[in-house]
């Protein structure tokens, strides 16, 4: 029996944030499409949380209002933290 290969992604693996996923903190900025590499994952099962860079481009088109949001809460705007069931492996 081959063994089952894992989705849950790994250190230094792209992902891709699924469609209608919206960013935890704000729920009015949509992140479906958005593109990082992993940098780690914590937690088990459900549970998972994946920490994410987001890629140059997504950095580039990001709407200002998110930035400007981060910036004024002390939070870095070029990461995320998202549960693993709202990002895919980008193969």
């Amino acid at each position: 029996m081959a063994k089952r290969r894992s989705s849950k992604p790994k250190a230094g693996q792209r992902v891709r944030i699924k469609d209608d996923v919206t960013m935890p903190e704000y729920p009015e900025i949509a992140i479906g499409g958005w593109t990082g590499m992993v940098l780690e994952t914590q937690g088990r099962g459900a549970d998972t949380k994946v920490i994410l860079e987001w890629d140059d481009p997504v950095l580039e088109a990001m709407p200002a209002e998110y930035r400007e949001k981060c910036e004024s809460q002390n939070l870095l705007y070029t990461m995320a933290c998202l549960p693993m069931t709202d990002v895919a492996i980008d193969e």
